[in-house]
């Protein structure tokens, strides 16, 4: 009797430690978001080493009972192995469960952030370039006025030169040379 409650107090402090190991990773798991996938397969490979070890020594424990059994105890802890091998199977698949599904939340959250900063970039990218465009105009027209100026002085008044060359440029523009 006091082997099976071994057993038992043995799967127990499994399971705990388990538990705590759980908790710990889903810490860390929370609070690394900003880091690297290298991170996230690290702790995902970790944690995927903590199972293994649980169900080694869940795999132990149970073979040391089936071995240690004899006569009428061999009965008892059949039933005893096959309801706790049961019980730390679906405590381990149960944590394998919450432990990608919290996993493929960081991931998807991380890839959320990485689209939206991807986003304002292009932004910010067009934005800089219509300011650039907006400055190379202004540019142009400075210039083609001082040339305009300079050149066509005698024969045309200013404003009609100006108007010219505003006019040259907007179709030059809706043309697409300036793309």
């Amino acid at each position: 009797m006091t082997l099976e409650l071994s057993l038992i107090i043995g799967l127990l402090i499994a399971v705990v430690w388990l538990s705590y190991e759980y908790i710990q990773v889903h810490r860390q798991l929370v609070h690394k978001t900003h880091a690297h996938d290298r991170s996230l397969v690290h702790a995902h490979e970790k944690s995927l080493e903590i199972l293994e070890k649980a169900r080694m020594s869940a795999a132990k424990i149970l073979k040391e009972a089936r071995i240690g059994a004899v006569g009428t105890r061999q009965k008892l802890s059949a039933k005893m192995d096959s309801a706790l091998a049961e019980v730390a199977t679906n405590e381990i698949d149960s944590f394998k469960k919450a432990l990608q599904t919290g996993t493929v939340g960081v991931q998807k959250l991380v890839g959320e952030k990485v689209a939206s900063r991807y986003d304002e970039v292009t932004a910010e990218i067009e934005s800089y370039k219509k300011s650039q465009l907006a400055s190379v105009d202004e540019k142009i027209i400075t210039i083609l006025q001082t040339v305009a100026q300079k050149v066509f002085a005698k024969s045309i008044p200013v404003e009609q030169h100006v108007e010219l060359v505003l006019k040259s440029l907007e179709e030059a523009k809706r043309d697409g040379m300036f793309d």
